[in-house]
């Protein structure tokens, strides 16, 4: 039986473009419209296509790590998407997710979901890393994650000095502000989206200078808002193996352990382990 439900897929990509393809054949579906964000740094645009989905394809924003410009390319495609469509779900995932289940147990999933958004990892995260990433002012990030080593070892100098100056100073900011911590690859209902759509520019000018404010601005904001009732943490929405730094990458030969999992989906994967 189809699902009465409409979905928005909204994926953010930079590479790794054989594996978007896999993810958009298993999403391709009638329920669903997919929308994808090209960093705009990628060059050679790929040839992605669908049959049965609605597919928008976006190359706007510079996405830097850890930098605000991950919520102006997701403030994009929550904004592409509502503008587009009339959907139950706006589902936020990276080029690298695989599904784990057929898409249509994925879409029953969320037809018991009680019209709750489902966030992985939820947490109140008063820790060193709240403190580091909320409280502090960040400057120098744009090249953090930079591929040239002296461009990025030369940025990461900077921002340990100007850190450390702010310590030395007691220089606190957002005292008085409550921040929960997620995952920023996430599932929110239409309410949500609206909410935070609405609350765009304000949300942009509080997390302009945190550090991966990405991973505690939907969370915050919305147990913050009248819709805290509806957020609910979801821990099979994601399977992914975090490192000191980054997400660990899955073997193919993990396959058919991860499908015999509870997780709807997992991340991330590497066409180079294919070959």
């Amino acid at each position: 039986m189809e699902s009465a439900m409409k979905h928005a897929w909204l994926i953010m990509a930079h590479n790794e473009f054989e594996v978007l393809r896999l993810l958009l054949e298993a999403l391709d579906d009638d329920c669903n419209d997919i929308y994808v964000h090209l960093d705009r740094k990628v060059k050679e645009m790929p040839e992605l296509s669908t049959v049965r989905s609605r597919l928008t394809v976006l190359h706007a924003v510079d996405v830097r790590w850890g930098t605000v410009s991950q919520l102006r390319a997701e403030f994009l495609l929550f904004e592409t998407a509502r503008q587009s469509g009339d959907y139950a779900y706006y589902h936020l995932i990276s080029g690298t997710h695989l599904p784990l289940k057929p898409v249509r147990e994925i879409e029953d999933f969320f037809e018991r979901a009680d019209g709750c958004s489902l966030l992985t990892g939820l947490r109140k995260d008063e820790s060193y890393q709240e403190t580091l990433k909320m409280h502090r002012i960040h400057f120098f990030l744009k090249h953090y994650a930079d591929a040239r080593p002296f461009i990025r070892r030369l940025s990461q100098y900077a921002w340990r000095a100007c850190i450390a100056l702010q310590k030395a100073l007691h220089i606190t900011v957002h005292k008085e502000d409550a921040f929960y911590k997620a995952s920023q690859w996430l599932s929110l209902t239409d309410d949500a989206v609206r909410y935070l759509v609405a609350s765009k520019k304000r949300i942009l000018r509080k997390y302009r200078f945190s550090f991966c404010g990405d991973e505690f601005f939907v969370p915050s904001e919305l147990l913050a808002s009248p819709l805290k009732e509806k957020v609910r943490n979801c821990e099979i929405l994601l399977k992914q193996e975090m490192g000191r730094a980054h997400p660990g990458i899955y073997a193919l030969s993990e396959w058919d352990s991860l499908k015999d999992s509870d997780y709807l989906f997992a991340r991330k994967f590497t066409s180079a382990d294919w070959q």
